[in-house]
């Protein structure tokens, strides 16, 4: 056994694992695996396949490329089943992965090349020398460094926005091809880099590349952010319309009332001589007058943001034949922004009216309550039937692959950790609950 070349194969396959890396660090909050002990077990399976395939590249002088591209294909089946996502995300991420890896190979090979010349194994197996897996190691650390923030924060982003979703249909396909086209382009020979003006010209082709990659995710980032802030402008907007109906409601409520209490004598005087007369059936027929002017209004709390949500999805539950009951104890000032906290509740009553939807009439029914437990601590629950499972990522929030089941929950999830406070999400049997702690200052 070979054992420097059994060492350099070694250290180019371990090239995968920055791309592991690459590939995991998008994906964090939809990775399956929870314990520790199956974390363990998955480092130690890399590990074999590391050692395995610099062991079979040996015994059969293969290209170390050759091992990669059978190595990639088991390693995409692996982090498929370990992601819970959308395939075209998973190839978006995968490829991004191996395309970064990719770049930093091609920059190795080049800055490397006047070396290379010297390296007699480069002609049969095309084996790095190790100084040139040093250097490309180097590479990969920089280009995480990098792309950190874009491999967390901005893909993280991209990947939980629910507006975003159509663009996945062809996004995957950009990593997938330069991955392509960098395999086109790797060189076959140190001497073809040194060739005429063929090495600055590489240079400038792949920085550029790197260049272009990290503005166009930029971008497409800050597109995204901006779709963000247009849904939560244009949430905003729809509640000052709800608001906006809820007071001329309220408006011509307090008009009839007033009409009402001027007339008040009036209709006492009917009911007296109606009930004179012994006229009963006329007197029930009257009062049922009077209770419906009287009893069109209803208030559910002193927030007038709230309170107009609030009568809004009764509305709603109510054309749905599904019932609300409300218990909402919150005083006309809320200790948070109210167009945050109407976000909040809005999105999970309308989770869970799409919960119930499916569901017989007799089963069609909501919790909501909220209240103040202490000076600076907001309660929120809201509870409803369902049916079907659900799945939980590591963060506890549902992944779903029902349509209408979850939207929202991500942008909740945001606002509770604004304000610190506490996001748990429990199923009893059928009975789905979400409980939310604000901590609000003092």
């Amino acid at each position: 056994m070979n054992f420097e070349i059994f060492f350099r194969y070694l250290i180019e396959v371990s090239m995968i694992i920055p791309g592991i890396i690459f590939a995991v660090l998008p994906v964090g909050e939809y990775i399956k695996i929870k314990s520790r002990r199956l974390i363990f077990a998955q480092i130690i399976l890399i590990a074999i396949l590391i050692f395995s395939s610099a062991y079979v590249a040996m015994i059969s002088s293969v290209r170390s490329r050759v091992v990669l591209i059978v190595d990639s294909v088991f390693l995409f089946g692996w982090y498929s089943w370990l992601t819970d996502l959308p395939i075209k995300k998973k190839l978006f991420c995968f490829f991004n992965s191996v395309m970064l890896c990719m770049m930093s190979n091609f920059y190795a090979i080049i800055i490397m090349s006047p070396y290379e010349i010297k390296n007699i194994i480069w002609h049969s197996l095309r084996l790095f020398m190790i100084q040139s897996s040093c250097v490309y190691f180097g590479l990969l650390i920089l280009c995480g460094a990098i792309f950190f923030r874009t491999l967390t924060l901005k893909f993280s982003t991209l990947l939980s926005e629910k507006n975003f979703e159509s663009v996945w249909n062809y996004l995957f396909l950009i990593p997938l091809f330069m991955s392509a086209v960098l395999y086109w382009m790797m060189p076959i020979s140190p001497f073809v880099i040194m060739t005429g003006r063929v090495r600055p010209i590489s240079l400038v082709l792949i920085s550029f590349l790197l260049f272009m990659e990290f503005m166009f995710y930029d971008i497409l980032w800050r597109s995204t952010n901006s779709l963000i802030k247009s849904a939560r402008l244009q949430q905003e907007n729809s509640l000052f319309r709800i608001e906006s109906k809820r007071y001329s409601e309220f408006k011509n409520y307090m008009n009839e009332s007033r009409v009402m209490r001027h007339d008040f004598r009036q209709h006492l005087a009917v009911l007296s001589e109606l009930a004179r007369a012994g006229r009963l059936d006329e007197i029930l027929s009257y009062a049922e007058k009077l209770n419906k002017k009287t009893g069109a209004y209803i208030s559910f709390c002193a927030n007038n943001a709230v309170d107009a949500l609030a009568s809004y999805y009764d509305n709603q539950a109510r054309t749905k034949q599904t019932k609300i009951n409300w218990r909402l104890d919150l005083k006309k000032e809320l200790p948070i922004e109210e167009s945050e906290f109407c976000a909040v509740l809005g999105n999970l009553i309308e989770n869970a009216l799409n919960a119930v939807k499916e569901l017989p009439a007799n089963k069609r029914s909501i919790k909501v309550i909220s209240s103040m437990l202490s000076e600076v601590m907001l309660g929120i629950s809201v509870e409803n039937f369902f049916v079907g499972e659900i799945k939980f990522n590591r963060d506890g929030l549902p992944v779903s692959k029902s349509e209408n089941h979850g939207l929202g929950l991500v942008s909740v999830s945001n606002i509770v950790k604004k304000y610190n406070g506490a996001f748990k999400i429990t199923t009893d049997g059928n009975i789905f609950c979400v409980d939310i702690l604000l901590y609000c200052s003092s």
